[in-house]
């Protein structure tokens, strides 16, 4: 080998393992990708009072409320989901995992068209 060849192949090698470092740097990296929030990527999937249900879910129990929205996120990316989630349906999921949600009950009485709660009602208010 002459002397120029073994100058070529030593640059090579250089070169090689340069490119070799900044693809083990570039693998060492903890890359950014934006991961999607769960909650918002379920909200977009609730009908009727899903996310009332939803909503109540997370400030009685937030850590498990996040579970569950991570796990049917992952339900519905992987196809095994594809309906829309309605409040009831929701509702239930919770109870049948043991998580007791409480929601805000209202009763509207209608009356001459018009519409009053059932404190008025019973008061006399008309």
């Amino acid at each position: 080998m002459s002397e120029e060849d073994r100058e070529l192949e030593l640059i090579k090698r250089k070169k090689l393992l340069e490119l070799q470092r900044k693809l083990l740097m570039q693998k060492a990296e903890p890359k950014e990708e934006r991961k999607e929030d769960p909650i918002e990527f379920l909200r977009g999937k609730l009908v009727n009072r899903g996310e009332e249900v939803l909503d109540a879910a997370l400030s009685q129990f937030p850590e498990a409320a996040k579970f569950i929205a991570r796990q049917l996120m992952l339900l519905y990316k992987a196809g095994r989901l594809r309906e829309p989630i309605d409040g009831v349906t929701l509702y239930s999921l919770f109870h049948r995992l043991g998580i007791p949600v409480r929601l805000e009950t209202r009763i509207r009485i209608v009356k001459d068209g018009k519409v009053m709660s059932l404190a008025e009602r019973l008061r006399g208010e008309d």
